[in-house]
């Protein structure tokens, strides 16, 4: 059986090139990509991982606008390593004028934190962590040598 090791890369139409690549090079240069092909009209970031693509959108597509909910992307979500990058990420947006569904915080319970927000057609982008207020916690401290110690149980 075939095994997928990951997701090599994702390619997003947008109306307007140029408002767009300003906008995804800005995001993403933020979070650790860099440029790595540049075209006309495309262009694709990396973070070593993955590929992120933008491609302008043929005169056909740039007639509707985006709209949620219509077949095809509904939104991708960032993977962030702690909720300190979600809400460094939010505070980033916020000081970028970029336009925020909802803030950093706690979605779905305690253990899904995330921000929402679009790009410049109004596609929705997520940055998340699925991480416990309590595990989050405990990883800092182990990080920075401050974790609490164990009792001996009495067996």
């Amino acid at each position: 059986m075939p095994t997928i090791v990951g997701i090599d890369h994702l390619v997003v139409s947008v109306g307007d090139f140029a408002r767009s690549k300003a906008f995804y090079n800005k995001l993403l240069t933020f979070l650790g990509f860099k440029l790595k092909h540049e075209y006309d009209d495309m262009a694709g970031w990396s973070n070593g991982k993955t590929l992120f693509w933008i491609a302008a959108a043929d005169a056909e597509g740039r007639k509707h606008k985006y709209r949620k909910g219509d077949i095809g992307f509904h939104h991708y979500a960032f993977e962030m390593a702690s909720r300190k990058d979600v809400d460094a990420l939010g505070a980033f947006l916020e000081r970028n004028g970029m336009n925020i569904v909802d803030p950093p915080g706690e979605y779905y319970g305690s253990e899904y934190y995330a921000v929402y927000f679009t790009d410049p057609d109004g596609m929705k982008l997520e940055a998340m962590i699925w991480a416990s207020p309590e595990k989050a916690k405990a990883k800092k401290r182990k990080s920075t040598g401050r974790r609490k110690s164990k009792k001996k149980s009495k067996r």
